[in-house]
């Protein structure tokens, strides 16, 4: 998949991630805005900004079915345009964000070993997504 372009147009994707372990991941056709330390909040807050500038999810910010409170990794994949607002784009991360804030309560601290298991399933999870893009 490494730098050609999805389907038969030409695209700008990226990627916005809290997930530093999804670097090598990421094909050369995508630019990567990697957030360490941040939340998934901070992931979403950043998708949800260039969305308002036209860029529209290319899948949904919480594919895996997970909860909000089961990890605190999150990977956002855009496909980057400037225009009109995606009104189905905006829909899907507000509700995502609003996901975040009802959870934010419940939120588990994670034990330093478990980061590592977490930090691998949402690379699995991009991995489909990218999988199903190609």
């Amino acid at each position: 998949m490494r730098g050609k372009a999805f389907g038969m147009t030409p695209m700008k994707a990226s990627i916005i991630s809290n997930n530093v372990d999804i670097e090598d991941l990421v094909p050369s056709a995508f630019s990567l805005f990697l957030l360490p330390g941040g939340s998934a909040e901070d992931v979403l807050t950043a998708a949800r900004d260039r969305i308002h500038l036209g860029a529209k999810l290319l899948a949904h910010p919480m594919a895996g079915r997970l909860r909000p409170n089961e990890t605190p990794y999150r990977t956002v994949v855009l496909e980057e345009a400037e225009g009109p607002l995606d009104l189905s784009s905006f829909e899907i991360i507000e509700y995502c964000l609003a996901e975040e804030k009802k959870y934010e309560s419940s939120r588990k601290k994670y034990d330093e070993p478990l980061l590592p298991d977490l930090r691998f399933i949402n690379c699995e999870i991009l991995k489909s997504i990218l999988e199903e893009l190609s």
